[in-house]
């Protein structure tokens, strides 16, 4: 007993199930076109293809979304043979295509949805994707509207999108250019029946890889006489399931071309989201019906 000094251990059995991992990453491409500081504009288009695969290939995703793509082949063509696009679509504010790429590997597995919604346009681009481990996810390239007095659109918009998605699988991820003020960030996380993670914030909220738009550093467009200068933090990764766990948040993009001031390959900085992916359980694909 404890008065004869026997100490009494108990043995704790957990059953702890590891997490593959995901990379998803995003970018808005401002149409592949040279900076307004590139040394050598025709050639800086030339290269911009090439650039922005390199970028975007540093971090080995498995996801890649697209925002102003110049072309309907524009993402295929790029990061081709490697990965597959699943389809593209028209941005809803600029005449911008919309992709999204898996790798190779995945595209079997994967189904483009039908985004469709009999009063507003969706601005998105999404497919079901069953995992090596047996789960399924959505994942979802997002170019919603840009303006300030766009907050009401962009809402109706991720709420019909995260609705659809919903009859897909449970463990969602919504990612891209949501074009967002600070004071929707909220709103948008408690929709469709709330439960979103915002993957910066859950990462840590590191400063230093908060902003996605910073137009008094990167002079990628050339700035007017009347011009406002500023930064904000644009493009966002939200998740939900029990099944996945945000892991690690980046920017790409936000260095300078060649050290150059100002000279960046895009007026945004990309994103990268490392997130880790349960294996299947029941609930996780409850609900999931094939693609038409």
């Amino acid at each position: 007993g404890i008065g004869a000094g026997v100490v009494h251990l108990v043995v704790l059995h957990c059953n702890v199930v590891e997490m593959d991992p995901l990379t998803l990453i995003s970018y808005n491409i401002s149409f592949a076109e040279p900076s307004s500081v590139a040394p050598n504009r025709a050639h800086r288009a030339r290269e911009a293809p090439h650039l922005i695969r390199e970028e975007c290939l540093r971090s080995r995703p498995d996801v890649i979304a697209l925002q102003e793509c110049p072309s309907e082949s524009w993402g295929g063509t790029t990061f081709g043979p490697e990965y597959v696009s699943l389809g593209i679509r028209l941005a809803s504010h600029v005449e911008g295509n919309i992709d999204l790429l898996v790798r190779r590997e995945l595209a079997g597995h994967a189904r483009r949805i039908a985004l469709e919604h009999p009063a507003l346009p969706l601005p998105a681009l999404a497919a079901a994707i069953t995992l090596p481990n047996g789960t399924r996810i959505v994942a979802c390239s997002v170019h919603l509207p840009h303006t300030v007095e766009g907050a009401t659109a962009r809402e109706l918009m991720s709420e019909a999108i995260m609705r659809i998605l919903s009859h897909w699988s449970s463990n969602l991820i919504l990612i891209g250019d949501f074009n967002m003020r600070s004071n929707e960030d909220r709103v948008v996380e408690n929709l469709a029946g709330g439960g979103w993670i915002d993957a910066w914030a859950a990462t840590g909220e590191d400063k230093n890889v908060k902003f996605t738009w910073d137009s008094r550093t990167n002079s990628f467009h050339k700035p007017g006489p009347n011009s406002f200068q500023f930064i904000a933090r644009f493009d966002r990764c939200y998740m939900r399931g029990n099944e996945l766990a945000a892991r690690r948040f980046g920017l790409i993009g936000n260095h300078p071309i060649g050290g150059r001031k100002g000279d960046y390959l895009s007026d945004h900085y990309g994103i990268v989201a490392k997130v880790g992916v349960r294996p299947s359980s029941t609930l996780a694909n409850i609900g999931v019906k094939e693609a038409n």
